[in-house]
């Protein structure tokens, strides 16, 4: 757990998130009009974030719990117990790790599948034409937001997708090379090799600054003068989408 000594600095900083995400909503019910509750897209998907970050860190909180429960409760057969609760054959550290490496592999997966909704949602409402792949739908929606698509913002957005399209080839970069500094911390992508920068430190980094972009491009003057609600498909009652990789 690079540069996190414990998991209660990740349930913290996974806290601060859903706040800031909260910041955003506020936001944009004061300066959009766009009603807190409503079923526009801007709220779904930043209820969304709130919901999938809250979730990872409650189960974080189930799984500490649990574990703490049966060696209070116990004694020397906690392990068989903690394990037979679970489910596993595996042994408790290694049962556990599993389990954790899924829930930090699956979150930037959920955010990055909201943020491209999202734009998707805005870039329909906006009039632009449809588009698939995730470089040209960040591309169209940084250019409608006014802002560049060779700059930081974008680097920040691809560097998400480079981690989520890592999981479809098994922790592999396919892409090419890429990296990027964010607030100090590095992201490298080298093509044909393993993903180096996905620990819980790199993915909560890299989620809060895409939250950043999406609070950019949320209050940009196109997007911030969309006062109409704008539509997301499977909020209004619409067909669910299967989305792929991101290229």
């Amino acid at each position: 757990m690079p540069n996190y000594s414990n998991f209660r600095q990740v349930l913290n900083d996974l806290e601060n998130l859903i706040h800031d995400i909260e910041v955003v909503r506020q936001r944009l019910v004061r300066e959009s009009g766009i009603p807190y509750g409503s079923q526009d897209a801007r709220q779904v998907a930043l209820e969304g974030l709130q919901c999938d970050i809250g979730a990872c860190g409650n189960w974080i909180k189930a799984l500490m719990s649990l574990k703490s429960v049966c060696q209070g409760s116990f004694g020397v057969i906690w392990e068989a117990k903690y394990r037979e609760l679970i489910g596993t054959r595996l042994d408790s550290g290694p049962a556990e790790d599993l389990m954790l490496d899924y829930l930090r592999n699956t979150l930037p997966t959920k955010i990055h599948f909201k943020i491209e909704n999202l734009f998707s949602n805005i870039l329909k409402a906006l009039s632009s034409s449809p588009l698939r792949g995730f470089w040209r739908i960040s591309d169209a929606m940084l250019q409608q937001a006014g802002i560049s698509t060779t700059g930081d913002e974008k680097a920040r957005l691809a560097a998400l997708a480079n981690l989520r399209n890592s999981f479809h080839t098994n922790g592999m970069h396919g892409n090419d090379n890429a990296s990027v500094d964010v607030d100090g911390t590095k992201f490298e992508f080298c093509k044909g090799t393993r993903v180096q920068c996905a620990s819980w430190k790199h993915i909560l980094v890299i989620v809060r600054s895409n939250i950043s972009v999406v609070e950019q491009i949320l209050f940009s003057t196109p997007v911030s003068n969309h006062s109409s609600e704008i539509a997301d498909d499977f909020a209004s009652g619409g067909r669910e989408v299967d989305v792929g990789r991101t290229d």
